[in-house]
């Protein structure tokens, strides 16, 4: 095979050096390349299998303005298929030779278009919610040919007629959805909405459509065929979620991680436009921030790059034109039944970041042209409006993430006038200005950007980092003075995309402080629980309301993403990977992390304490979008570490392989229809040799890099070129057995590199896990009373 060998050599390696690294890495060719699995084995091996008598939550998406939620081993004991329109379909009960199919007991398993089960006797029904269809489709095998039935639960119907083949169901009095029902077998309706066969068939399917009329009900139902129609589901949802693949040595992760693509995936909306929804079921509104966080982990990693692009157009068009304080911001906030609200100073942020991240993975020069006029307007109004002397950002106190508020009052966490996480947000949109006015061709602009981001770098550090203490302000308060309480915010400051904001040194007491305060084995506290405000449980009525809690100690479970990127771009890729365990074990259901789950979905929130048995107690909203898509974006990007900059030519890898995987196969597209396939393998003693392959699709060669860990935890960058069609191998190990340097191999010949990330161990140290204390109110100031903190913040008291 062809040597590639496409970088100049950063060091000078004696003829010693190289023959120690040729003896190291002599490594056999990796095997061949695993591959995607097909439509069957990809989600069997996918499926929750649930036990007998458990009566958890399931939840599948329409990907328009709908979702169906029911609960396992029952029947219509769930909200059912709700749309924008309303409610109508439920569930449905089966028979089979007029005996009623029996869910109690049976085998049952749920899938990302809603659930199976298999009785004792070997009867198989399956209830699929279709995507873009406004429709589900209802299904009954039976082992042996027999008259077979099934009957929708409808929530409140009206008239019911037959039309041309079709049960046409008109809403009761005051209802607004109609449903049309198809089937594959020919049927007689009977009384109670009863679809049976009219001889002996083995399998029987209903195709019900909903709509606001008969006749739009009615053609919905027609479009679909209802024999294929579950086949045809399974294929464009594999479509979906193996456009992009990753799968490890471990096969519970790689089941949690398809589960958070496939989750992610169902909040992906057209009701508004492109949008994301925030979660379910009240947050059915397209939120600026919660877009934004969202959109890398669902549409960039997993390689829906068309998506991105409308999300990000049509987010566009809510951009607040009108002069005013909100000049140039993004909504907050776009619903059906309310007006547009801007009250967020980070929407804007995170949108310019997340629209040159979509950038870096397309090359797409169109869109920036169209984010670099969203910019102009933004700059424009916040500079007038928001920025201070020292070209920090100012804000309200309620308009960061921690937004809520006491009787739509005063802030239940104020966190004003200047948030940590506000100015990282910050000085990454400017420099994402400076960037989007290079491209457009706009010097000045860029200089301009480019230089307020550099005065926001300087006076930030200055204002808000206690060089004695070693203390990362939260917030810096209307005097000037500053808020130390421990947040998880301030992680934020080391996940920045651009050259670092603030010193390494700094992120390496950031990481050090935070998680020793805040992280514990299955989430990051918003409070540390050595604060008077700390509140172990959200929902706790005796005590106080649930706003209190919501940002005062409660667990989010989207922080857990820039956790992990902040461990692993320092090595800690262990420690993250132990908190990545318990979130798929939440998103399974598995033992006392996914007791009380949503299967296949992570909650909005969980609380800070466990109960008494253990078990951790899902808030909030029941499936959360920022949450799953936190959880998958950290797989592609910050374990694996892939992230492509085609506006620099080049497609980078920051890999952080966790000890505990010893291969992984990934498909990464990129680009216009360009891929990379890559195969990694450990060996060696303790697997300290690490291999990849990497195979490019793609028109012509691509620039590559590695930024690996070495013995010490520093990265070391080598760079190579990788030609379409043409295999490359890289190899990496220790030099030797007590050596400090990293040795690396391509195609078995010596690859020099440079360091460009110094470690931080002698500052990180050590890192373990915080135990939360037990439930005991006595033991929570803000639980020896009713209403504590309600009372001080009225009172003026809060600090």
């Amino acid at each position: 095979m062809r040597h590639l060998f496409a970088t100049a050599l950063l060091t000078v390696l004696s003829p010693l050096t190289v023959l120690t690294v040729l003896t190291v890495l002599s490594v056999p060719a990796l095997p061949a390349a695993a591959q995607v699995p097909a439509i069957d084995a990809f989600f069997d091996s996918m499926a929750i299998d649930v036990g007998a008598g458990r009566h958890a939550r399931f939840v599948a998406g329409d990907n328009l303005d709908g979702y169906y939620a029911g609960f396992t081993q029952g029947t219509g004991n769930g909200e059912g298929y709700v749309t924008r329109a309303g409610t109508q379909l439920l569930d449905f009960a089966s028979t089979v030779a007029g005996v009623a199919v029996e869910r109690s007991g049976a085998a049952e398993q749920i899938v990302p278009w809603g659930r199976r089960l298999r009785s004792a006797e070997g009867v198989v029904e399956e209830l699929a919610l279709l995507s873009k269809q406004h429709a589900l489709a209802m299904a009954l095998r039976a082992p042996h040919p027999a008259l077979l039935a099934i009957a929708p639960l409808l929530r409140a119907p009206g008239t019911i007629w037959q039309q041309d083949g079709a049960v046409l169901v008109a809403p009761a009095a005051g209802e607004s959805v109609f449903v049309a029902l198809v089937a594959d077998q020919p049927f007689r309706l009977d009384a109670g909405l009863v679809l049976r066969t009219t001889v002996p068939v083995s399998s029987l399917t209903v195709v019900a459509a909903v709509g606001t009329s008969a006749d739009q009900a009615l053609a919905r139902a027609r479009a679909i065929a209802p024999a294929g129609a579950i086949n045809a589901e399974k294929a464009a949802r594999h479509a979906v979620l193996t456009r992009s693949y990753l799968a490890t040595s471990d096969a519970t992760y790689n089941q949690a991680l398809n589960w958070a693509k496939a989750s992610a995936a169902m909040f992906v909306v057209d009701e508004f436009g492109a949008g994301i929804w925030a979660g379910l079921p009240w947050f059915r509104d397209n939120w600026g921030r919660d877009t934004f966080i969202a959109l890398p982990g669902t549409l960039l990693v997993s390689g829906q790059f068309d998506q991105a692009r409308a999300v990000l157009a049509n987010f566009a068009r809510y951009q607040q034109r009108q002069r005013g304080p909100d000049y140039g911001r993004i909504a907050n906030r776009v619903a059906a039944s309310a007006p547009l609200i801007f009250n967020t100073v980070d929407g804007t942020p995170w949108m310019l970041r997340e629209a040159l991240e979509t950038i870096a993975y397309t090359g797409d020069k169109a869109l920036a042209r169209q984010m670099y006029q969203l910019a102009l307007p933004y700059f424009e109004g916040a500079i007038a409006s928001d920025m201070d002397a020292d070209g920090l950002l100012r804000h309200d106190s309620a308009d960061t993430w921690m937004d809520a508020r006491i009787a739509n009052r005063q802030p239940w966490s104020a966190r004003g006038p200047y948030a940590v996480e506000i100015q990282a947000l910050w000085y990454t949109a400017l420099q994402t200005g400076a960037a989007l006015a290079r491209q457009a061709g706009d010097d000045a602009k860029a200089r301009y950007w480019s230089g307020l981001a550099s005065k926001v770098k300087d006076r930030f550090t200055r204002r808000f980092w206690d060089a004695q203490r070693h203390l990362m302000a939260d917030r810096l308060r209307q005097d000037g003075s500053a808020d130390v309480k421990v947040r998880p915010n301030q992680l934020m400051l080391v996940t920045i995309p651009f050259d670092d904001f603030v010193a390494p040194t700094i992120q390496a007491h950031v990481i050090h402080n935070a998680t020793s305060a805040l992280l514990y084995p299955y989430g990051i506290a918003s409070l540390s629980q050595d604060h008077p405000y700390f509140h172990p449980r959200h929902e706790n009525p005796a005590f106080h309301h649930k706003d209190a809690a919501y940002h005062q100690g409660t667990i989010w479970g989207w922080n857990a993403g820039f956790t992990i990127s902040a461990l692993t771009k320092f090595g800690y890729q262990d420690h993250a990977w132990r908190l990545t365990e318990s979130l798929g074990r939440q998103m399974l259901g598995i033992g006392a992390d996914g007791a009380h789950a949503t299967l296949g979905h992570m909650s909005e929130l969980l609380d800070a304490v466990p109960q008494s048995d253990g078990s951790l107690t899902p808030s909030g909203t029941y499936a959360q979008s920022w949450s799953v898509a936190e959880f998958a974006r950290n797989a592609y990007q910050d374990y694996l570490g892939f992230r492509p900059d085609l506006t620099a030519g080049v497609v980078r890898f920051v890999p952080a392989i966790p000890a505990a995987w010893t291969s992984l196969f990934a498909r990464l597209p990129f680009g216009v229809d360009q891929s990379l396939t890559v195969d990694f393998r450990r060996s060696g003693h303790s697997g300290r040799v690490q291999s990849w392959r990497l195979s490019l699709r793609a028109a012509a060669p691509r620039t590559v890099t590695f930024d690996l860990l070495d013995p010490l935890q520093r990265r070391v960058r080598v760079r190579f070129t990788v030609r379409p069609g043409v295999p490359v191998q890289l190899a990496s190990a220790p030099c030797g057995a007590r050596s400090a340097r990293l040795c690396v191999t391509l195609h078995h010949r010596a690859l020099a590199g440079t360091v460009v990330q110094a470690a931080q161990t002698a500052i990180i140290g050590r890192l373990r896990f915080r135990q939360p204390p037990a439930y005991d109110p006595a033991h929570f100031p803000m639980l020896r009373s009713t209403n504590a903190l309600h009372d001080i913040i009225v009172d003026g008291g809060y600090r």
